[in-house]
């Protein structure tokens, strides 16, 4: 059995294994501390910053062995549990560290290092950025290390000045990583664009796909290059397009189509394929983006040889070209059998709303998932038009066990109360909806625009996806 973790981030692409991850963690550049010999326990008081921080650090993984060696089953409760105690332990050693008289040096690293594990956006910069400023010429793992942390950060919290005085501290002292420099260029390349600023955030794209350009896979990360050059090609694709640069933006995508077929990178020419398609459509070249489609199965079809390869491949490029049939055109009405904590509604009674489907089920982990980025964005848009629809269909079965269609509406009742979900639920008696809107695997988000056009169809429920979500309805919600 594969670690929890694995199988987490396994389920969580569900099939879309380019898509960007947009997750925010640790730098992974501490260095690891010399071997010793086994010693008792110390009191947290009484050991340095460095142990510190490495007892928090290795908190999560060492739980993780334990459940793999337990034979312990996938469960995001339980996943973000264990992350939740290593946030918590992070943010205990930060407190004891931090109340220490006389901190200097690598005291502060350490101690912004635990806040960036305790997801203490706010402390974590203070830290490190007192560690940078009695090191502002310093190289080396560590300083690079607290650069990086720093510019993520700081980009995340919109505080540019700060994110592009750490970005250029970076590109001037070694060590580098191409995948790093990419990171921190696309970091800044998603804040610009969250202000509005896309004319700032080209540049910063650019970078970001010249650096990914030079990552290189290794044994440990294989897909490292094929990640990178797919999340910073849709990130400058995007820039593109919004500073109405439609052409520029459909060769970058076919340029990465062109360096996935030149090394063989088959997932990466699959879901590339699949992202041109869509703006191609956004552009108005329907017919364009089908043929596309078409020519890439059958590519697909006659080079891949591994026959699992092919099946997942052409089982992507089959999905995306049933919910490719149905983007841009106007959504098709549903079939509900019975609603929960919503009057009934017709689709075409919500013209001048942002309508988010969210097809989904009480058994599916990335459905549950995918629901604290629901009830954000509800609370965000649902005074600017957004309306979200829980769409779901009896399956026969609830908490792992057969039930009549009375005792899953029951269940499922209890189960949106329990998540605590702010939007009504659509109970359908079969497949129909799911049929009439290209769903063939959940959880999958159907975006429609105020004129009651469909703009966006997705599978997944990783964290990439989340992001493409959110950008579309930003975009969609400011649209009249």
């Amino acid at each position: 059995m594969r670690r929890l973790i694995a199988f987490a981030l396994l389920m969580l692409l569900a099939g879309a294994s380019l898509k960007p991850d947009v997750a925010f963690g640790q730098s992974g550049r501490v260095a690891p501390a010399p071997s010793t010999a086994a010693a008792a326990p110390q009191a947290a008081e009484a050991r340095d910053a460095r142990a510190l921080y490495e007892e928090a650090s290795d908190y999560a993984p060492n739980k993780f062995k334990e459940f793999e060696a337990g034979k312990v089953p996938f469960d995001p409760k339980l996943l973000e549990k264990t992350l939740q105690e290593q946030r918590e332990l992070a943010a205990r050693y930060a407190t004891q560290l931090g109340a220490r008289a006389r901190l200097a040096g690598e005291d502060f690293y350490y101690l912004g290092m635990l806040h960036n594990l305790a997801d203490n956006a706010e402390a974590t910069l203070d830290a490190l950025q007192k560690y940078m400023a009695a090191n502002p010429s310093a190289s080396g793992e560590q300083a690079q290390g607290a650069r990086y942390v720093v510019a993520q950060r700081a980009a995340r919290l919109d505080r540019l000045e700060d994110a592009e005085n750490a970005l250029k501290a970076y590109a001037a002292h070694e060590p580098q990583k191409p995948s790093e420099r990419a990171t921190l260029e696309k970091a800044l390349t998603a804040a610009y664009r969250k202000a509005r600023q896309p004319e700032r955030a080209t540049p910063h794209a650019e970078e970001a796909f010249k650096a990914a350009r030079q990552v290189q896979p290794t044994a440990a990360n294989p897909t490292a290059r094929d990640f990178s050059l797919y999340t910073a090609g849709i990130a400058l694709a995007e820039v593109y397009s919004e500073t109405k640069r439609t052409n520029e933006a459909i060769a970058i995508l076919e340029e990465v189509r062109r360096m996935a077929l030149g090394s063989g990178s088959q997932r990466l020419y699959a879901d590339t394929t699949a992202k041109l398609a869509e703006l191609l459509i956004e552009a108005g070249r329907k017919p364009e983006a089908m043929k596309m489609i078409e020519e890439s199965i059958a590519y697909v079809n006659q080079n891949v040889k591994d026959a699992g390869i092919k099946r997942n491949l052409l089982n992507s490029l089959g999905r995306k070209r049933r919910q490719l049939n149905i983007q841009g055109e106007v959504a098709p009405e549903i079939t509900v059998g019975r609603w929960i904590d919503q009057q009934p509604l017709k689709i075409r009674e919500l013209r001048g709303h942002v309508v988010l489907l969210d097809f989904w089920a009480t058994w599916c982990g990335p459905c549950i998932i995918a629901f604290p980025h629901l009830k954000e964005w509800y609370a965000k848009y649902k005074d600017k038009g957004l309306v979200i629809v829980g769409m779901t269909k009896y399956y026969g079965e609830a908490g792992g066990r057969e039930v009549t269609p009375a005792e899953e509406f029951s269940f499922v009742e209890k189960f949106k109360k329990e998540h605590g979900l702010p939007y009504g639920v659509a109970v359908a008696d079969d497949e129909g909806n799911m049929r009439n809107y290209g769903v063939t695997g959940i959880p999958t988000a159907v975006l429609i625009d105020r004129r009651g056009i469909v703009r966006f169809v997705d599978t997944g429920g990783d964290a990439g996806t989340a992001h493409e979500i959110a950008t579309v309805l930003e975009k969609l919600i400011q649209e009249q």
